[in-house]
């Protein structure tokens, strides 16, 4: 460091011998010169005679180049002590250091412009005699600020934590006890002597949980991971109190984990809440469960006399009467059929809110519906003035896939309301495609009347249970007020939604939404499956690289490729699906969007990300049990080019063989494959489906069915396992893999509650455990009850195969 003022040229002057040349001993000539010139701290130094003799520039520059060069000591106290707080001893400390001769390290000097010096003061000595005294001044104020506001937070927490209802404490490794806090003291009823060192396992948690606690802390260790769980302890007053807890690693400044931290919150509260919730829920089920049996009793009691009364006043009415008998007869019929109104209505919103209404899949014809529909109302309006009219989206030309039996009830239940209120003009049902993504139709319906119409203010009351726009509309016309309730929970429990809208002409339009399924076959193709012809294209050359893990649908797809003749290659996993798409070219793609390995999506994304592999412009066909617009929107964005969603029938997956393989437009005519027919399904299982799905080809059916008596019962004991275990991701993509395996083997209405099931799993897991615990013991339940009929089924399979002349 270059010296500064009047002393310098006697500070670097030095004889051959280290001392100054006039032969007396100087403080320079010392080894220290070269701290001095290289610290970067402020310093100020002064000789035997403490009068300042040199200061550094670092000191010059806090003093803004104004320095005490060549002051005494009392002149250097004057000079400093305006520039230091008021009650800071500046001058009787430096008195005290001059006398004692003594080193002092680090002096905290607030001054007034707010900054804070350390300073350090060392004398100096050369042998025995004093050589003067380096000042050290290095300014602190940042650092100072920087702990002080640590300070502030450290209190701010620490009273925090004192004060909230959250408990926490720290341990070491082996969980005891290294800190508490008031809080903890406060809940355990323990004061911080009686807990520091103690195990906190051994004095909070009760012998038969023991294990449990430290199972979870070896996890939070080993796993380095925080944890949060519920647990019972016992406090210093022997009662016992549920914590919620969170608690995560400490590390020490190399990362090292030394122990942790807990927060405890009392919730015994909550969880008395919780339990009589639990309680008031069973008996509100029972209660439910009671209630389903009162009505299923009263359904057969009352539907039974009342189906006898309805009947027979109709056959009363083809008797030979007198114009005094026709009219009783006609109130007996009409009272009768309100009556049975009112019963059927109870019975539907009961099965809506006990959750039994299930949507089934099928295959339907909407022209016909519609048409049934309005043929059914022109009989029942007679000769009324009121005329029916039903026109359908010209587009709307091919089967659909949905629940006909829930959309004709929906229809029946619009057209009735219309039927009533509407004394003359017109009653009109339109239908019309709304939107159309890959193979996924949402279809508008609209049922529009010129009767009484319905105010604006009242439009939010209709779809209420018991409720009617109008008080008087009882009296006037009838009703329970249930049949827009059930209409509307009806269509949302399909994924649609329902609304009233003005349209020019009418008084009331009731509009509703539903998504369908399109077969992609046209309505004129012949539907008797028994003996049509299906019109195919040659796949001889064609080849397919299918992508399934699941057995069921892996022995279905191959039955079905090896019906058309098709050239196809299996993979069970991403990598190996991987490995086949990078060594060869592919006509076609068939792939599960859930695979072990890789996610069917970035399997779709890897395809399409490298120009130069063989299959980046080969279609890529996923199939999936979810049929959601989210679903195939980021199926498009993943290069996916088309939807199946299964389980899907023959035709289906034709239509996809007939659009995607081989562009030569030259068409055969094959016979479809009859592989005995006759069998007749046990009528306890889904038929229809059964019949759709495998066309009569019993030896399909018959293998599927082994493979699911094989497997089904390991694949419930691995579910229970999660359930258990609460381990919920993985159950999961479980749930997802084996909800068609039911609707195989004709059991669609499991398949119905695995995919509720998995809508629980797909959001906050834990906020629904008893439903999914609750769901999951009605699954095993049913698939208990009818494992043997799937077992005694696939043995009359058999023996029709073995014996199919008989």
């Amino acid at each position: 460091m270059k010296a500064t003022g009047k002393y310098s040229k006697k500070i670097n002057t030095t004889g051959s011998a280290g001392m100054p040349l006039n032969g007396a001993p100087d403080l320079f000539s010392l080894p220290i010169t070269a701290w001095l010139n290289s610290t970067s701290a402020g310093l100020l130094v002064t000789n035997e005679k403490h009068r300042c003799i040199w200061v550094n520039d670092i000191f010059s520059r806090y003093m803004n180049g104004n320095t005490p060069l060549n002051c005494s000591y009392p002149e250097l106290i004057r000079y400093l002590k305006p520039m230091v707080a008021d009650y800071v001893p500046l001058e009787a400390k430096m008195k005290s250091l001059r006398k004692e001769k003594k080193p002092w390290f680090g002096w905290e000097v607030p001054f007034r412009n707010g900054h804070i010096w350390e300073i350090n003061y060392l004398p100096v000595f050369n042998g025995e005699i004093f050589s003067g005294s380096i000042w050290q001044a290095v300014d602190i104020t940042r650092r100072h600020n920087v702990q002080e506001e640590i300070k502030r937070n450290e209190e701010k927490f620490r009273v925090i934590l004192n004060n909230l209802n959250a408990a926490m404490c720290e341990t070491d490794v082996k969980g005891n006890i290294t800190r508490v806090y008031e809080s903890f003291c406060r809940l355990s009823g323990y004061n911080e002597q009686e807990l520091i060192g103690r195990n906190i396992t051994d004095v909070f948690v009760p012998e038969d949980n023991r294990a449990y606690a430290r199972a979870l802390r070896k996890k939070r260790l080993d796993e380095n991971v925080p944890l949060v769980y519920d647990m019972e302890i016992k406090l210093k007053d022997g009662s016992n109190r549920w914590i919620l807890a969170s608690s995560a690693n400490i590390y020490d400044r190399h990362g090292n984990i030394t122990g942790g931290a807990g927060i405890h919150i009392d919730i015994t509260d909550q969880k008395k809440l919780q339990q009589e919730l639990e309680t008031a829920r069973r008996q509100a089920e029972e209660a439910q469960r009671a209630q389903k049996d009162f009505l299923a009793s009263m359904s057969h009691e009352i539907r039974t006399p009342l189906n006898a009364i309805i009947g027979m006043a109709h056959l009363l009415e083809e008797t030979h009467l007198d114009p005094q008998q026709q009219e009783y007869v006609n109130i007996l019929k009409n009272s009768s059929g309100i009556l049975l109104g009112i019963v059927s209505d109870i019975l539907d919103i009961s099965r809506i809110e006990a959750r039994e209404i299930q949507v089934n899949q099928r295959e339907f014809n909407l022209r016909e519906l519609i048409q049934s529909l309005r043929n059914t109302f022109e009989l029942k309006l007679g000769r009324r003035p009121v005329k029916i009219t039903a026109e359908l989206d010209a587009a709307l030309n091919t089967w659909l896939i949905g629940d006909d039996v829930l959309l004709n009830q929906i229809l029946i239940n619009l057209l009735g309301n219309a039927e009533k209120f509407t004394n003359e003009g017109e009653i009109a049902i339109t239908a019309t495609q709304e939107s159309w993504q890959e193979n996924k139709l949402w279809i508008r319906f609209r049922v529009s009347d010129t009767g009484i119409g319905i105010k604006k203010d009242k439009l939010e009351l209709i779809f209420r249970n018991y409720k009617q726009a109008e008080d008087d509309i009882r009296e006037k016309y009838g009703g329970t007020g249930l049949g827009l309730a059930i209409v509307k929970q009806l269509v949302e429990i399909q994924g649609g939604n329902i609304t009233v809208e003005e349209l020019s002409g009418f008084n009331t339009c009731f509009s509703f939404n539903i998504p369908f399924l399109d077969s992609r076959r046209p309505l004129t193709v012949n539907t008797d499956k028994l003996s049509r012809k299906l019109l195919q294209r040659s796949f001889e050359d064609a080849r397919v690289l299918v992508v399934e893990d699941n057995q069921m649908n892996l022995r279905y797809i191959m039955s079905l490729l090896e019906k058309y003749k098709i050239n196809y290659q299996l993979a069970t996993n991403g990598p190996d699906a991987t490995w086949f798409l990078e060594s060869r070219q592919y006509d076609l793609i068939l792939m599960d969007i859930r695979i072990p390995g890789m996610n069917g999506m970035e399997l779709a994304q890897k395809i399409r990300a490298d120009e130069e592999q063989p299959n980046v412009a080969t279609p890529v066909i996923a199939t999936t049990a979810v049929a959601m617009e989210s679903t195939a929107t980021m199926a498009r964005a993943a290069g996916i080019t088309d939807i199946l969603t299964k389980p899907y029938t023959p035709d289906q997956l034709l239509q996809i063989f007939n659009k995607y393989l081989n562009e030569d437009e030259t068409e055969l005519i094959m016979e479809e494959v009859q592989n005995l027919s006759g069998f007749e399904f046990n009528n306890d299982l889904d038929v229809k489906y059964l019949t759709d799905l495998y066309e009569s080809n019993i030896s399909y059916a018959a293998d599927l069915f082994e493979i699911f008596i094989r497997t089904i019962r390991d694949e419930i004991a691995k579910l229970q396992t999660m359930v258990d275990n609460h381990e919920w991701e993985a159950m999961k993509f479980q749930v997802h893999k084996l909800k068609p395996n039911f609707a195989m083997v004709g059991l669609t209405w499991i398949s119905a509650k695995m995919q509720e099931l998995e809508n629980y799993l797909r959001i906050n897991q834990e906020l629904h455990s008893t439903e999914i615990c609750r769901l999951f013991d009605e699954i095993t339940q049913d698939v208990n009850r009818y494992y043997p009929l799937v077992e005694e089924e696939y043995g009359k399979m058999r023996d029709f195969i073995d014996s199919p002349g008989e």
